[in-house]
């Protein structure tokens, strides 16, 4: 299973043990935790600034961000189980974080201070009843790697290498004890910070987070993504020993490489980064054509190869995507690339991610600011690494907010986080990390458009049929005439603007009131024929009615004659 060409992890060593406190410690621990580094934050880029200016000095900042991983490290590292996943996503930010602090968290990966050999002879003798030195007899009690689940061990099956993961004994309580302080911040920041679903959002952590706990589904996602990628030469996936696999334990091929981000990254000019075509390419036929995804990106899940290509390790966390999921995510993306604001926000609304309180117009002014934002962003960036807040939050931002008659805050009520996409946020984040750090040159955007534009348009019948589920006509012209007038056009046909035809609408009006005025002259005709008819004949009632309905619309005639002159003068032609 897991596999790297460099030495093993370290002897363990005697540290101390998170298994000895409970779950109201591990809270009220990790919440002091918080709210220490927050105030230490606030200290040292506001008020300690004013103090002390040498705050301001970059070797100064260099030295707390450093100071600030280590103790992050060292709190994570204290804490075990769910926290160390975090540490891992963290450590994987560095188009975010400077490498200062990135550093000390990336030994997270698979540099976890390992579990004593005894605990993993413990475990196995539980899945199987034997000694796990009896059935490997070469297995090296020093781990390969070790992780925030389970360590791995190399060995070898009838002269065959093979790594062996074993999960360490308690941690399936651990998580549940973490799952459950989730939960707790998750409701708190419901309730004090902005609304959301916070009982689907951890029901869906939950369910990702205890699956790596059951290796035996693990085992089946191995085998599953193997045939989805049988057809991919540039694509390894290890295969699964089922003889010596169980619930706790996976026996995998050992396959030789090194941690992506241990490849050689691109030089300004340089071409793309293979390792991060590969990657990226990889995802667009998880997610847009075989709708089942590696959860857990993170660069030691990740191994390239000698002969340059990539192996996926740790399945333990996936996630699957529904049809309609897709075909909404690829409607986002798609009306992205065409500036076609309303249609990303039609995605957002497919997938669930508005709320019912939510305005689709504002809405979509703030999908426009957003979407040319990120292409001035882009193209006026040539380092994606290290980025400051600077860079991303602008007072621009403030002002546009103010423009639209809004805030951060009535945004954030207006968007949730739907089901089944809760994960895929935190998957992108590492594909952008790893891009930044092989090729902080390019985005995953560069990466990704090809790809995508390839299964996209590949696999359901073009770009204009997945646009938007609207006129293909008029969709299939957008190539083809100036944008500006193209979305005029798109309007119309979600009746949202109307056409108005000035010559058109003035002759019908003349017809409507040459009409009017052509049925008001037959009743005053018809009112003076009928009134002299029944005179003749003595019917003087009669009469007078014929003639009193004559001179009614006899005044509205003339009244018609009158308003159309004065009309006529207000808008001379």
């Amino acid at each position: 299973m897991l596999v790297s060409s460099t030495t093993g992890t370290t002897e363990p060593q005697d540290l101390p043990s998170y298994k000895r406190h409970g779950s109201s410690w591990r809270f009220w621990n990790a919440s002091s935790f918080v709210w220490k580094k927050i105030w230490s934050i606030v200290w040292f880029f506001k008020l300690g600034r004013i103090v002390f200016p040498s705050y301001r000095k970059p070797n100064r900042q260099e030295a707390y961000f450093h100071s600030l991983g280590e103790d992050c490290r060292n709190f994570f590292l204290s804490m075990g189980g769910v926290y160390i996943k975090l540490g891992q996503y963290l450590g994987n930010l560095s188009h975010v974080f400077p490498d200062s602090f990135t550093e000390s968290l990336q030994e997270l990966q698979d540099r976890v201070p390992p579990h004593p050999f005894s605990e993993i002879e413990e475990r196995f003798r539980t899945e199987f009843g034997k000694e796990i030195t009896k059935v490997f007899p070469d297995i090296q009690s020093v781990p390969e790697a070790s992780a925030s689940t389970a360590q791995v061990h190399v060995a070898s099956v009838g002269g065959q290498k093979v790594a062996i993961k074993v999960l360490y004994p308690g941690i399936e309580t651990l998580i549940a004890n973490d799952l459950k302080n989730i939960r707790s911040f998750l409701k708190r920041i419901n309730r004090y910070l902005f609304r959301f679903e916070y009982g689907k959002i951890h029901d869906e952590i939950t369910h990702l987070v205890t699956r790596e706990t059951d290796l035996q589904l693990e085992a089946d996602s191995y085998d599953r993504m193997r045939q989805f990628f049988a057809e991919e030469p540039d694509y390894v996936f290890p295969k699964v020993i089922r003889q010596f696999s169980g619930k706790s334990v996976l026996v995998t091929e050992f396959v030789e490489g090194v941690k992506i981000t241990k490849a050689q990254p691109v030089l300004k000019g340089q071409a793309k980064s293979r390792p991060v075509e590969l990657l990226v390419r990889a995802y667009v036929l998880m997610l847009f054509q075989y709708r089942f995804y590696h959860a857990d990106p993170h660069p030691g899940n990740l191994i390239y190869t000698p002969d340059e290509k990539l192996c996926f390790i740790d399945f333990g966390a996936v996630g699957e995507m529904p049809s309609g999921g897709v075909y909404a995510l690829k409607k986002i993306l798609l009306s992205g690339i065409a500036k076609d604001y309303y249609g990303v926000v039609t995605g957002l609304e497919e997938i669930g991610a508005l709320s019912s309180s939510a305005d689709r117009d504002k809405l979509e002014e703030v999908v426009r600011y957003s979407l040319e934002k990120l292409g001035r962003f882009v193209s006026d960036t040539d380092y994606f690494r290290n980025l400051s807040l600077e860079q991303i939050h602008t007072r621009e931002d403030r002002l546009f907010l103010k423009e639209i008659n809004s805030s951060l805050k009535e945004i954030f009520r207006m968007i949730q986080i739907p089901e089944n996409f809760i994960f895929l946020e935190r998957v992108l984040g590492l594909l952008v990390g790893i891009t930044a750090i092989l090729d902080p040159y390019r985005t995953v955007l560069d990466y990704g458009e090809k790809p995508f534009r390839t299964v996209a348009s590949g696999k359901e019948g073009g770009l204009e049929s997945l646009l938007l589920n609207e006129d293909k006509n008029l969709l299939g012209n957008t190539l083809s005439i100036p944008g500006e007038f193209y979305k005029v056009l798109q309007n119309i046909n979600r009746g949202k603007q109307g056409i108005q035809l000035v010559e058109v609408e003035r002759h019908t009006r003349k017809m409507y009131v040459l009409g009017h005025q052509i049925l008001y002259s037959v009743f005053l005709i018809a009112g003076i024929h009928f009134g002299n008819y029944y005179l003749e004949k003595g019917m003087e009632i009669q009469s007078w009615s014929f003639f009193g309905t004559s001179g009614f619309f006899g005044l509205v005639l003339l009244y018609s004659f009158w308003k159309n002159k004065l009309k006529k003068k207000g808008n001379p032609l």
